[in-house]
């Protein structure tokens, strides 16, 4: 069945049968893998919901308002709760007593704002949720055991400070966390965080916290962050260890002078395999250095800024590039290949947004490990190259693989 791919070719998703869907929710109500309740339906548990259900491992609600009744006795073994209703959902009363249940390992409510946070949950694993940064200080206690924390600030402008709480969760894995940035204590005197592989979405005001994050994060794989560019060109570099395979580096911060601003370093990472930056005025220099990592297989540029309009690709730049996205690129006009070996290995090309755009380069017709081109909101004229390109692959080089996807939204 179709499968959908990640830039580097792994595995994001997957679509199935209907007969195997079926099977699969069939075997799922067998073995109470799943209780679903939905908005029509009453949760008081001494109305509707039979035994059998009551020994469902894992529920899942979706519901506004509704009797809530006492879950604590009849649903105390659940290990899996997930919430998906919108942030202003007011049942405390019902989140209270989901806090009663005591082998809980996974609790999702990353559509709930909540005020209180679980402290007696020893089991639990995985929690996500909504926060405001004044409630920051009733922080999780006694959650030492937890592997995946998600939590997004809404308090706006606000950025929440983590508490030193969350540097003693050596157990962490993956931590996100949205309008967040780390408290000063916690950065000096946190534990080093030896079992954590993906941290997204902090703010960091200093390349020098950046820095010391990863020190204290020594088999951190993905790394995903937003900082404040600055006006001028600066020389600082931020080694990226080798260990980190992903690099995503965001200025989603709203300036009143809506001037682009520059990365406030220079990227050293010999090992890196993808790389997004958004945001950003993009210095030659800085994009030089970008085109010479040496194992970069997947560039994302979004709402990135260029000194000129013409954009020239030399031999011997991103010689293992396999996916390119270029998202929302006002400033290119031009663009063209100065030699013909240029992305020698890419496969995938996606344009969104370019609408100043006036053609892909003729080159790509000789790219033969190119699989498709992807092309969303830009110029007519786009779309006509890429059909070009698209006949040239299939008719000359017989690459009948090759796809074109044009999308009018």
């Amino acid at each position: 069945m179709g499968i959908k791919r990640s830039s580097r070719g792994k595995i994001k998703a997957c679509r199935v049968h209907d007969l195997l869907h079926e099977f699969c929710k069939e075997r799922a109500k067998e073995e109470n893998f799943l209780l679903w309740i939905k908005r029509t339906e009453n949760a008081c548990p001494s109305s509707c919901f039979d035994r059998q259900k009551q020994l469902a491992h894992h529920i899942s609600i979706s519901a506004y308002k509704y009797p809530i009744g006492d879950w604590s006795s009849c649903w105390s073994h659940v290990g899996s709760v997930f919430l998906l209703d919108s942030p202003n959902w007011p049942s405390r009363e019902l989140l209270f007593q989901i806090y009663t249940f005591k082998f809980l390992k996974v609790l999702n409510m990353m559509n709930i704002l909540v005020f209180h946070f679980p402290t007696g949950l020893v089991y639990l694993r995985l929690f996500a949720a909504k926060v405001h940064a004044k409630h920051c200080d009733s922080f999780i206690d006694n959650c030492w055991k937890l592997e995946v924390l998600m939590l997004e600030n809404i308090a706006g402008l606000i950025t929440m400070a983590l508490h030193l709480r969350v540097g003693k969760m050596v157990k962490l894995r993956h931590l996100a966390i949205f309008d967040c940035c780390f408290s000063r204590e916690l950065l000096e005197n946190s534990d080093n965080l030896y079992d954590l592989q993906t941290l997204s979405a902090p703010f960091f005001a200093r390349v020098q916290d950046v820095e010391l994050i990863l020190r204290k994060t020594p088999n951190l794989r993905i790394l995903e962050f937003e900082i404040k560019g600055v006006d001028n060109f600066q020389y600082n570099i931020l080694n990226i260890p080798t260990r980190i395979e992903k690099l995503c580096i965001y200025n989603d911060r709203v300036h009143d002078d809506n001037v682009p601003k520059i990365i406030p370093f220079s990227i050293s990472a010999p090992s890196l395999r993808s790389l997004t930056l958004r945001g950003f005025y993009l210095h030659p220099h800085r994009f030089l250095e970008i085109a010479s990592l040496e194992n970069l297989q997947a560039l994302r540029l979004q709402r990135i800024h260029f000194e000129n309009e013409e954009w020239k690709v030399s031999n011997g730049e991103f010689l293992q590039l396999r996916s390119l996205k270029l998202q929302k690129i006002d400033c290119i006009k031009e663009w063209r290949c100065v030699d013909d070996d240029v992305f020698p290995h890419l496969e995938r090309l996606v344009l969104h947004g370019c609408q100043f755009l006036k053609e892909i380069p003729s080159c790509f017709k000789d790219i033969s490990s190119l699989l498709s081109i992807e092309v969303r909101q830009c110029n007519e004229s786009v779309v006509k190259s890429a059909r070009v390109i698209q006949e040239t692959q299939v008719e000359e080089y017989q690459n009948s693989g090759f796809q074109v996807f044009i999308h009018d939204d």
